[in-house]
């Protein structure tokens, strides 16, 4: 009796302990233009990622023209791409000057398939947890 219900407070723990996601801060990502595609009407899209993690760079920017292309989103929608391994979302900001559009996508956050999701946080903005005291 004893070993059953260890190995069901066994059992109970690790299956719960699998499903947990951590979430982690990274405030230092890459930034660049990462795919350029040009029509043969002559217009050209530049695509470019900020805060980009480098594993899933490229992937994310082919999925973000994909995306431009496919469903043309307007400037400062929220977006979700999928990968082969995370679930990347974002904005887009999206600008235009005579034949040249430049689709910007700022990843916000990455939840990986091993649990761990990745929010992105400005290191240019303090972080406070404190109240501002008035003087009255």
């Amino acid at each position: 009796m004893r070993k059953m219900a260890f190995l069901l407070l066994a059992t109970s723990y690790f299956s719960y302990s699998q499903s947990i996601q951590k979430v982690e801060p990274y405030q230092y990502g890459k930034n660049g233009m990462e795919y350029i595609v040009k029509s043969n009407s002559g217009k050209m899209v530049v695509v470019s990622t900020f805060n980009s993690r480098p594993t899933i760079i490229e992937e994310v920017a082919e999925k973000m023209y994909i995306y431009f292309r496919d469903k043309t989103p307007n400037d400062g929608d929220k977006i979700t791409l999928l990968t082969k391994n995370a679930i990347v979302k974002g904005t887009c900001y999206i600008k235009t000057k005579d034949h040249l559009t430049s689709v910007e996508f700022y990843y916000e956050s990455v939840e990986w398939d091993n649990g761990i999701t990745e929010v992105y946080h400005n290191p240019d903005v303090p972080v406070t947890s404190a109240i501002a005291d008035s003087d009255e």
